[in-house]
């Protein structure tokens, strides 16, 4: 018998059905590992129900199958008919969605090993549209220093790479844990960090107990 290939057209619930028979498991093996019951599973394999974008990320890590391949599909699938320029949007779905790896305090708090967020994520956040950086966490916050600017149970996403600057809003994260949402300025070998609630006072730190310096580019608003 010939090996089975991937059909470019198959539907969702095929593709998932297809990965899922190679990966070994059963509907009820593969809605163990995602916490859920069999029958979302079955759902999903019958094109009734769609997973959201964090879980298909688990269901491609579990299956060890292509997010972009199962993504493509379920859009398709969800959108039959349509010409092959309207999956403009599966552009952006082809970077990957943020991870984010804790919780951080607009005050202090223990923060995850940035050098590892994939494995440390809690969850995934959807990409903004006009956000091309790959390098690219999120930290749900709490506490109420940085208020308004950033209240409590909004998650910040900052950037690997992008440099910070006098004025920025930053995650600061020290050699002994602390991880910090403040604005920044330089003053020497000094950083100061500034709250934008008033009740906090300033802090000065030096710039050689920073482990993680990394400028905030986008916040998505929500709460405790």
């Amino acid at each position: 018998m010939a090996p089975f290939t991937i059909d470019q057209e198959m539907t969702f619930g095929d593709l998932l059905a297809f990965r899922r028979e190679k990966a070994g498991l059963t509907q009820q093996a593969l809605a163990d590992r995602l916490g859920i019951q069999y029958q979302q599973v079955s759902a999903y394999e019958r094109n009734v129900a769609y997973p959201r974008k964090g879980r298909l990320i688990q269901i491609c890590e579990i299956l060890n199958a292509s997010y972009a391949d199962l993504a493509k599909a379920k859009f398709r699938t969800q959108n039959p008919g349509l010409p092959e320029e309207a999956f403009a949007s599966e552009q952006r779905r082809r970077l990957p969605p943020i991870p984010v790896i804790g919780l951080a305090a607009a005050g202090q708090g223990l923060f995850p090993n940035l050098d590892d967020t994939a494995t440390a994520a809690e969850e995934y956040l959807d990409r903004p549209d006009d956000l091309r950086d790959e390098q690219v966490y999120g930290l749900r916050v709490y506490g109420d220093s940085m208020t308004p600017i950033v209240k409590p149970g909004s998650i910040v996403i900052a950037s690997l790479d992008s440099s910070c600057h006098n004025g920025d809003l930053a995650v600061v994260v020290t050699h002994n844990g602390e991880a910090m949402i403040k604005v920044v300025y330089f003053k020497g070998d000094m950083l100061q960090l500034v709250s934008t609630n008033p009740a906090f006072p300033d802090r000065d730190i030096p710039r050689e107990e920073v482990l993680h310096l990394h400028q905030v580019v986008h916040i998505r608003l929500g709460r405790m």
